[in-house]
């Protein structure tokens, strides 16, 4: 290599490295900097997303382990979506890799989203296309939302009991218009046990933020939409 071209790739790296800086710092205007440096040259880009990537799960398992907490955790998570931001739109393809779609809501009557916003990050993380809806969010919003994202799965947050049917009412909807068959139906958050989960017809359940993304890996392995075989749980 030219000493210029050794020079070019060392600073590169340093921006590399730097990225996974700015995210456990929580600096999104280092984070766009950055990126911005490197939409310059495109074969360090897929390195980069590695790097935030990988400094993103670091993070959120620290949270499960109660090594951070919750601020912390949320704030990297706007870093490295502010990082991926910009990033997107020149890697191969215009886009990252898409594991699967998502579509996340905490339903009609409940506005906590502190649990849904972490198991937002975890499979954004894991290469995930979250159709983020926010909270107090109406059953049929959810479902034509889904629909439209051409998502395979919805994952439904409830923190009060009072908001707990509207999980319920999302599934019974799907099933009077023909469309159950078309979604994984997950359900989560503090009230929310797997025996409610699989007797209200639910696909799956998830103890905490962590075994979100391993609950839906075997959900995705056939093609096109889903069809569901059995109530799937994962205890942690």
């Amino acid at each position: 290599l030219s000493r210029t071209h050794k020079g070019d790739t060392k600073r590169i790296n340093e921006k590399i490295t730097k990225i996974k800086t700015a995210i456990i710092d929580g600096d999104s205007a280092l984070a766009t900097s950055i990126a911005n440096e490197l939409v310059a040259d495109p074969d360090s880009l897929n390195e980069a997303v590695e790097i935030a990537t990988e400094t993103i799960r670091d993070i959120g398992d620290q949270f499960e382990k109660g090594d951070i907490f919750v601020p912390e955790m949320i704030i990297a998570a706007e870093t490295m979506q502010s990082f991926m931001e910009v990033i997107k739109p020149h890697l191969e393809g215009g886009a990252t890799r898409v594991t699967g779609t998502i579509v996340l809501a905490t339903v009609k009557g409940d506005i906590h989203s502190i649990g849904k916003d972490i198991v937002a990050t975890r499979y954004r993380a894991s290469g995930f296309e979250v159709i983020d809806l926010g909270v107090d969010v109406k059953p049929m919003d959810i479902i034509q939302s889904a629909e439209q994202a051409n998502a395979q799965l919805i994952g439904l947050s409830a923190l009060m009991t009072t908001s707990m049917p509207y999980q319920k009412e999302v599934i019974d909807l799907l099933t009077e218009l023909n469309q159950r068959d078309d979604f994984w139906v997950l359900l989560g958050g503090g009230p929310v046990t797997p025996e409610y989960a699989e007797g209200v017809g639910a696909d799956g359940w998830a103890a905490t933020a962590a075994g979100a993304v391993p609950l839906t890996e075997p959900m995705l392995t056939t093609d096109g939409k889903p069809t569901a075989t059995k109530f799937m749980k994962v205890e942690r």
